[in-house]
């Protein structure tokens, strides 16, 4: 842990300021879901699910059914 601390210490200051450079290779994708689950697996299959759900306000958080 400490060492790849001092690495995001080191590419902190390196960057500071300024945007990071990319490889000319470089793509992706920006993802903004509006929805994301969570399933806690639990040995009687009554898994601890919960959804949270994207608002104006943040995020809202539900307990669903196993």
């Amino acid at each position: 842990r400490a060492a790849l601390e001092a690495r995001v210490s080191e590419a902190e200051q390196r960057f500071a300021g300024a945007p990071v450079p990319r490889p000319p290779r470089w793509g992706g994708y920006r993802l903004v879901p509006t929805t994301i689950e969570f399933w806690f697996a639990d040995n009687d299959r009554l898994h601890d699910r919960f959804q949270y759900t994207r608002t104006e306000q943040g995020w809202s958080v539900r307990r669903l059914a196993p």
